[in-house]
């Protein structure tokens, strides 16, 4: 136990410091606001176009619904790896880029479980004519935490310009961004009602570099603005899952026995599940380091002008409320159908640290899997013995977005910045056998998600962008704080 507990504090670790030293994106539309905004989800509901408010199983749970992490009933450790590849143009340049980080983290765990006595109806037990009993485990109260980008922002542009004064030159770069340190608990209401809260820590920085050089006469002359700024502050988001899994739907069929037909019926069970989350908005604190410098030579030792120095003024600015809400549709324990809503009121940010144009957002998620359930597989005969054989999951999704960010166009016109996404995603199941008062099989999973993202176009002298991404996770669970059998 010790040993896993210093294997998942070197994960932490390294994990925080990564994310906070390297850029997870690199997209141009990253350099308005908070910058590229995080999917607040893993590999699992990335493959479903991020549809997320249905999803209640055994082994996954949704980072944005904290009500889906009731479901579960083991210890799930679960992180993720992601690259990217994007194609950047317009009607006179284009420009591709690659980047790849850690991309999230999460440690969930049972707080309560409730005992249950239950008979043991194995068929070992039936064969020996005795009664069984054994202890069984419901999930009361369960936790998480972890970690993952709350936002990105990598965005560099330069430009030249021959006027009357001279060659000006303009560079201009903003990096950096928000992460985002998140506990949830999940309480089972009933076996069918679960609510949840997200507490999230989110914390950051945004370097902005501004530089105007004019060239003349062989003397570059410079006018550099810095601007630094820290973010802090925590929010708090609620989730709810309601699920109905009652209905059963009959199929009939005849085969042949023995030379004659006989009526089969086969029970195919359906589950409903209804997901919501409010989120709600936040007040972040902000500390501002902000310079500008007039130098007489840039490219020289000369004379530097401090025309401006801020350092330590603080404020606040606020993050916007959302609200979502989805379903999920399971049929036969094998095909499920899910879809999301989500809105943010980024149009009701107040200009209080950003000059930026905003609008509220809005996002459509559509997602179908096929995932046979462990339970309901087929085994595979071996020497007269059966061998249970994992199956794997394949997803599919869809996502339609407006990110609520606004530009103007080349002829004056507001174009708030669209995208759509296309995802494929592979579950690769291993399995091994547990024992908690019973033996039971366990299910890990290696996930390969696969995107295409669009965004923007190329109107007026806009910017478009084709976006290939890749996530890479890895869901295992385990039997922590066990009671051991002696024989």
């Amino acid at each position: 136990m010790r040993k896993k507990i210093k294997i998942l504090l070197t994960l932490i670790i390294c994990g925080v410091f990564g994310l906070n030293a390297q850029n997870n994106t690199s997209s141009p539309y990253s350099i308005r606001g908070y910058g590229e905004m995080e999917g607040f989800n893993n590999a699992f509901c990335r493959a479903l176009g991020g549809a997320s408010n249905g999803i209640r199983t055994e082994h996954y749970f949704s980072f944005s619904n904290p009500a889906s992490l009731g479901a579960t009933k083991l210890v799930l450790l679960d992180f993720g790896f992601r690259v990217d590849y994007s194609h950047v143009y317009s009607d006179s340049a284009s420009k591709t880029r690659y980047n790849g980080n850690i991309n999230y983290f999460s440690l969930s765990f049972p707080v309560y479980r409730k005992p249950i006595i239950k008979k043991d109806t194995s068929s070992s037990a039936i064969k020996s004519k005795t009664t069984k009993l054994y202890t069984e485990y419901r999930s009361i109260w369960n936790a998480a935490f972890g970690f993952m980008p709350y936002s990105s922002i990598n965005s560099t542009y330069s430009k030249l310009k021959d006027t009357s004064y001279g060659l000006i030159g303009n560079y201009y770069s903003r990096t950096g961004g928000l992460t985002r340190l998140f506990f949830m608990n999940s309480v089972n209401i009933n076996p069918n009602i679960t609510v949840g809260l997200n507490t999230s820590f989110i914390f950051g920085q945004t370097r902005a570099y501004d530089g105007y050089y004019l060239f003349d006469t062989g003397v570059a002359r410079a006018t550099i603005h810095e601007n630094n700024i820290s973010m802090r502050g925590f929010k708090f988001d609620f989730g709810i899952q309601a699920e109905r899994n009652k209905d059963t739907i009959y199929v009939r069929d005849s085969i042949v026995v023995n030379g004659q037909k006989v009526l089969q019926v086969k029970k195919q069970p359906i589950r409903f599940v209804f997901g919501a989350t409010l989120d709600n908005g936040a007040q972040l604190n902000y500390s501002i380091y902000r310079q500008i410098l007039n130098k007489s030579n840039y490219y020289i030792t000369a004379p530097v002008d401090t025309v401006l120095l801020q350092e330590n003024k603080k404020g606040k600015t606020s993050i916007p409320l959302g609200y979502s809400a989805g379903f999920s549709v399971t049929y036969n324990n094998n095909w499920m159908l899910t879809a999301d809503y989500r809105a943010e009121q980024w149009g009701t940010m107040k200009k209080t640290l950003f000059t930026d144009s905003f609008s509220n957002s809005s996002q459509i998620s559509i997602g179908l899997a096929y995932r046979p359930d462990y339970s309901a597989s087929n085994f595979k005969k071996t020497e007269g013995n059966k061998r249970f054989m994992p199956t794997i999951e394949y997803r599919f999704g869809f996502r339609s977005r407006n990110t609520g960010y606004n530009f103007l166009d080349n002829a004056g016109n507001i174009q708030p910045l669209k995208e759509y996404g296309f995802s494929f995603g592979l579950g690769i199941p291993k399995l091994r056998t547990e024992w908690d008062t019973k033996y039971f099989q366990v299910k890990s999973m290696f996930n390969i998600t696969a995107e295409y993202i669009k965004r923007g176009n190329l109107q007026n002298g806009m910017i478009a962008e084709n976006m290939f991404r890749v996530t890479l996770g890895f869901t295992l669970p385990d039997v922590w704080f066990r009671k051991r059998k002696f024989e």
